[in-house]
């Protein structure tokens, strides 16, 4: 096996910011498509708990399970957080600071970002994934005005 296709490599470029929610647009190297993805507003934090997106950065990605969350994906080693996710949900109320991807977007009452069709979006990307010997995520912010 090539070292190409034993490594995935995630990139999620964070492009808007509203109200209590961050949108971004994920992208797997290699991979001919793209998802968008809801984090919890800015800015970057360290802190434990504090609902806000995680700091920008390049993560490695594991499997993850536990009651709440069967085969999802937690991103490791995130300075000053811990359990932090992709898994499926919709709006801001479904994180607390992990990364939901979604196949579209929209707005809430003028207040906060969803995402739609999340299920669908992160079953697409464990599919190209899946079976990695290494994943990698590299978060970028390249917010509008």
């Amino acid at each position: 096996m090539d070292i190409k296709s034993s490594k995935a490599i995630i990139h999620v470029k964070r492009i808007k910011q509203f109200g209590e929610t961050t949108l971004g647009k994920l992208t797997i190297e290699g991979v001919n498509k793209s998802w968008y993805v809801l984090e919890p507003g800015g800015p970057d934090s360290i802190i434990e708990g504090s609902d806000k997106r995680i700091k920008a950065g390049t993560y490695n990605v594991l499997l993850y399970n536990s009651d709440k969350y069967k085969n999802v994906y937690e991103l490791k080693n995130v300075p000053g957080r811990t359990k932090i996710l992709i898994h499926s949900g919709n709006y801001h109320d479904d994180t607390e600071g992990c990364l939901m991807p979604g196949k579209t977007w929209g707005a809430i009452n003028d207040k906060q970002y969803h995402v739609g069709n999340s299920r669908t979006a992160f079953n697409e990307i464990k599919a190209e994934i899946q079976g990695k010997k290494s994943i990698q995520i590299t978060i970028t912010n390249q917010l509008e005005d």
